[in-house]
Order: C-alpha cells, then sequence, then structure tokens
C-alpha cells in the first residue's frame, strides 16, 4: 500500500514539474513580447530624432535661401549653395544615425525575445526531464520494494537490471 502511495506522490510531483515548465516558459513568452515592445518603442524614439533632424534640414535650407534671397544673391549657386550642401550633408549624416539607432534596438529587442522564447522550450523540456526521472525513479523503487526476491536474501538485482519492469518487448 505505501509503494502505491510513493507512485501516485511521484506521479503529482511529474505532473508538477511538468506544469512548471509550461508555467515558466508563459512567463518567459511575456517577458519576450515586453522585450519586443520596449525595443519597438525605443525604435520610434530613434525614428522621431530622424523625422526632427530632417525638419532641421528644412528649415536651415529655407534661412539660407531667405538670407540669400534678401541680399539680392542667388541662394542656388557660390556661397549659399555651399552653405547648403554643407548643411544637408551633416543633416543626413544626422538622420542616418538615428536610422542605425532605430536599426540595432529593433533587433535587439527581437534577438533577446528569441533568447527568452528559447529558455521557454528548455523550462519545458527540463519540466518534462524531471517528470520522467521521478516516475523513473519511482517505478525502479516500487519494482525494489515489490515482493521478495525468490532466491532469498542472497539474490542480486540482476533480475531488474537485463529486464526493468517498465521494459516492454
Amino acid at each position: 500500500m505505501a509503494a502505491e502511495a510513493a507512485l501516485a506522490m511521484a506521479a503529482v510531483s511529474a505532473v508538477g514539474s511538468v506544469s512548471g515548465g509550461y508555467a515558466q516558459a508563459k512567463g518567459l513568452a511575456q517577458q519576450a513580447a515586453f522585450t519586443k515592445q520596449q525595443a519597438r518603442s525605443e525604435a520610434l524614439k530613434y525614428k522621431q530624432q530622424g523625422v526632427a533632424v530632417l525638419d532641421n534640414i528644412l528649415k536651415t535650407q529655407a534661412s539660407i535661401v531667405a538670407a540669400a534671397g534678401a541680399g539680392g544673391i542667388d541662394p542656388y549657386s557660390g556661397s549659399p549653395l555651399f552653405i547648403s550642401q554643407q548643411a544637408l550633408a551633416k543633416g543626413a549624416g544626422e538622420f542616418y544615425l538615428s536610422e542605425d539607432g532605430q536599426i540595432i534596438s529593433t533587433r535587439t529587442g527581437d534577438l533577446k525575445a528569441q533568447q527568452l522564447m528559447a529558455q521557454g522550450k528548455q523550462a519545458i523540456m527540463g519540466g518534462w526531464t524531471s517528470a520522467a526521472t521521478t516516475l523513473a525513479s519511482a517505478g525502479f523503487s516500487y519494482a525494489r520494494l515489490g515482493a521478495a526476491p525468490s532466491g532469498g536474501l542472497t539474490a542480486s538485482y540482476a533480475d531488474l537490471s537485463s529486464n526493468p519492469p517498465w521494459f516492454v518487448e
């Protein structure tokens, strides 16, 4: 009777191990989703920064054209054109830098999320492995605690090691 109770407790423990693995995987999946959301938020900040850079470029270009036009100079030649080109080059560099930040933050978030999902899969496998180990150990103990060996006290468990009770031919 005690051996059957031990088997039942082992089964309950095994179910707990499996459900614990799934619960841990669910928590990691939620962390992964949150991580991706944070990465998207960070990417949006970089995108806003890029839009601000483009707005600044437009304002700078308009100021150069207005100042040159007010001074009676052709804004599309000579010094005003050179200043405009320099401002555009600097602004483009800043814009591309903000795009790079956007890409890096998105990819970093995706990689972290993938890592968390992989950990979740490992948690599930760990739960199943723990359950299998618990059940196998309980089965082995049950087989050892079963009826007295037929050979008396001198019997070994050579019988069990060659043909374990859970092995089906």
